[in-house]
This record gives C-alpha cells, sequence and structure tokens, in this order.
C-alpha cells in the first residue's frame, strides 16, 4: 500500500513544510503544522492514498503526529 508524508522542519527563523517536491515557509511551528494537516487531509480525500505529518521532538527521532486514511 502507497502512503505518503508531509514533513515540518526547523529552517533558520521559521519551519518549512515540505510535500513531494514543493516546500512551504511559515513563522510558527503551529502554523507549520496547521498547514501540514490541511495538506495531508486534502491529499488523502483526493487521492485515498494515506497521508502522515511528520514533526521534529525533542530527541533524536521525530514523531508522526498525525494521519490521515
Amino acid at each position: 500500500m502507497l502512503r505518503e508524508l508531509i514533513e515540518i522542519e526547523p529552517v533558520g527563523d521559521g519551519w518549512l513544510v515540505r510535500s513531494g517536491g514543493a516546500c512551504q515557509f511559515h513563522a510558527t511551528k503551529l502554523q507549520a503544522i496547521e498547514q501540514a494537516h490541511t495538506l495531508a487531509t486534502r491529499r488523502y480525500v483526493q487521492t485515498g492514498c494515506p497521508t502522515g505529518v511528520r514533526v521534529p521532538v525533542p530527541g533524536p527521532v521525530p514523531m508522526i503526529v498525525g494521519t490521515c486514511g
């Protein structure tokens, strides 16, 4: 089964949301998480492909905080 992942990562003074080959910059982590959730939901509705959102948290491994599908 195909699955997709949208990633959030810190850069300079903000956060990037990576989805496929596209990147969007956001000033706060909360804005980035909200955008990633919207993209994941939209992608799942359009394609039926389960989509997760990966967010960095303190520690060595990022966490998947939500999935659609």
